[in-house]
């Protein structure tokens, strides 16, 4: 019974943006406007993007809501000019732009019942061949990878996450530091420092050993960097982009006994950092760093000798 309805909602859905699909596609010339056409494709994924996300649903309505929706948007980033495309009204998805434009990735995930996550994408990338930009749809084999921070990933061998952050590695070239996150499951939650590296073609490749100098408890020199820590806690992983840095939390359980225990796992109280050396050329683990912001003459609160400094004559700035 609730396959028949499920059914009836989808064909609902597919059909009524046939029907309008059909009526406009009719009235645009694809060679000669293909802006209009990715804007009728956002629009139908626009009505479509909640669908596979809904938490009353079933992981089956979800799964199949969103096969719908990766297939509407492959075409949509097929037509030309859909890499400077900004599908804004797609709030599903996270969209990221390398500095250099070179590629591109938009990235969502399925939260499923158990509490995990599948994670789908696309990665836009330019081609110097064609002069044009191909794309590669990121299919998540995550449960089979048994060691993700030892492994060389492809596109159709992805280690799924969902990517908030792109940073050009200062040293390798075609190659993109990715900060991310992961829901593992109902008790733990990732965030992970990926990499990318793009061949002469454009062909996406995830995991690289550019870290040479890992956070401890690293074993070797890690393809990918993996945080885990209780699921209902909070870890900031984030960029300095002033100082060259990847700061983040210290993680540690509540007592000794719960080593090796994530789902006990929350921040310290302590920043560490991964600091781009540019004398050695190299990332190098930091311990204990001082992550507060360089002080800004643009502040209100600002006082060039600190915020102790008492002045005995007009002071500089007084704060309203």
């Amino acid at each position: 019974m609730w396959h028949k309805s499920f059914s009836s909602v989808i064909l609902f859905i597919c059909g009524s943006i046939v029907l309008s699909y059909s009526n406009t596609y009719a009235r645009i010339n694809p060679a000669k406007d293909s802006t209009a056409l990715i804007k009728l494709y956002e629009d139908t994924l626009a009505r479509l993007q909640y669908e596979k996300i809904k938490s009353n649903t079933s992981d089956a309505y979800k799964l199949q809501a969103n096969d719908r929706f990766c297939s509407l948007l492959k075409k949509a980033l097929l037509i030309p000019g859909s890499f400077d495309y900004p599908f804004d009204s797609l709030k599903t998805l996270s969209r990221l732009t390398s500095p250099d434009k070179k590629f591109r990735i938009l990235n969502w995930d399925i939260p499923k019942r158990d509490g995990s996550f599948t994670y789908y994408g696309f990665i836009q990338s330019y081609t110097n061949k064609k002069k044009s930009y191909a794309i590669y749809e990121l299919k998540d084999k995550g449960a089979e990878i048994a060691n993700p921070q030892a492994t060389t990933c492809t596109s159709d061998n992805w280690f799924g996450m969902l990517y908030y952050k792109i940073i050009p590695d200062e040293n390798e070239k075609d190659t993109y530091i990715l900060l991310a996150w992961q829901g593992y499951s109902d008790l733990v939650t990732r965030k992970i420092i990926d990499v990318v590296s793009l061949s002469s073609e454009g062909v996406p490749s995830f995991g690289k050993a550019i870290f040479k100098k890992p956070p401890p408890g690293t074993k070797g020199i890690p393809k990918r960097i993996l945080f885990q820590y209780a699921s209902h806690l909070y870890m900031s992983l984030e960029y300095d982009d002033a100082k060259k840095r990847i700061l983040f939390d210290r993680l540690s359980p509540p007592d000794p006994g719960l080593t090796g225990q994530y789902q006990y796992y929350g921040p310290s109280f302590q920043i560490d950092a991964l600091h781009y050396n540019e004398k050695e050329k190299e990332w190098e683990y930091q311990e204990n760093v001082d992550a507060r912001n360089p002080a800004d003459g643009n502040d209100k609160y600002y006082h060039p000798e600190g915020e102790d400094f008492k002045e005995k004559k007009k002071p500089l700035y007084v704060p309203h």
